[in-house]
């Protein structure tokens, strides 16, 4: 924001016009250390402020003018501005509601994801427990290989075993894709949000910019400055950056959780495989 400070080619011109009421396009090329073409674009710009003129007398130089401004003028182009502050007021107070919101909801969601975590370590502690339980399952299967029954039922234990932990291990996993949908959701906001903060700067930009080509024209202030809207914009702007952040880091756990839930359903997968094989080969 500090950048909208530094005075511009076009404050320097509108400074000279200003102070020399008169000035041919090609002296203030040579004043402004630029050429004929540039300096005529600036006209432009504040020809369309409606301060200044380019006049192209039947003999010499194309000449910039410095407009008479009525007191009219002046009050009526206070009016526009104040009315242009307003909307800019408004708008970055609806800036600040939408930046809290979305804070809001990513806080939501760090909490979500940190109950996910740590739900997903608990379930994978039981499943390593319940699995141990399944080799154990496999070692007696070893030894009461003759008794073809009780292979076939300590088998059908352990496929059951395994079915009920793909199924909690399942429901985990629908959890957790809720929870990446969700924060896929959070960055289509955090984008609104940079939108409309690259909106809110330009319009501050553009304001204060006309703000001071005002003052310089007519060498008096005009309207109070705007520091409350940028201070509110500035902190604001820090905010999303922060939230975007943390969207980030939640995305990337929720990822991670999803890759091991899915290594562990993998496993399962191969485990059952394994003893319908066994049963099948039984019989």
């Amino acid at each position: 924001m500090s950048d909208m400070l530094i005075e511009t080619p076009i404050d320097q011109l509108a400074k000279i016009v200003a102070e020399r009421k008169k000035i041919t396009l090609g002296e203030a090329a040579r004043l402004l250390k630029t050429n004929e073409a540039q300096v005529e674009e600036w006209v432009r710009i504040l020809e369309e402020y409606g301060y200044i003129e380019l006049v192209y007398p039947a003999l010499g130089e194309p000449q910039i003018v410095l407009k008479k401004i009525e007191g009219g003028d002046i009050l009526k182009k206070k009016k526009e501005l104040e009315t242009r502050k307003e909307q800019v007021e408004e708008k970055t107070k609806e800036f600040e509601k939408s930046v809290v919101n979305v804070e809001k909801k990513i806080d939501t969601s760090d909490k979500e994801s940190s109950a996910l975590e740590a739900e997903l370590k608990s379930k994978i502690k039981d499943l390593e427990k319940n699995l141990k339980v399944v080799d154990s399952l496999e070692g007696r299967r070893r030894e009461i290989v003759k008794e073809a029954e009780e292979v076939k039922s300590v088998t059908d234990s352990a496929i059951s075993s395994i079915e009920n932990i793909k199924s909690d291990i399942s429901q985990l996993e629908a959890r957790i894709n809720d929870h990446v949908k969700a924060l896929e959701n959070h960055e289509n906001e955090i984008k609104s949000l940079d939108e409309t903060k690259k909106s809110i700067e330009s319009e501050i930009t553009s304001l204060e910019k006309e703000m001071k080509i005002i003052k310089v024209m007519v060498k008096r202030p005009i309207i109070a400055p705007i520091i409350s809207i940028k201070n509110i914009f500035a902190k604001h702007k820090e905010k999303t950056e922060k939230i975007s952040e943390k969207r980030e880091e939640l995305h990337e756990k929720a990822l991670k959780m999803k890759n091991i839930v899915s290594e562990k359903k993998n496993h399962l997968n191969n485990k059952e495989k394994n003893h319908k094989s066994v049963r099948h080969s039984k019989k």
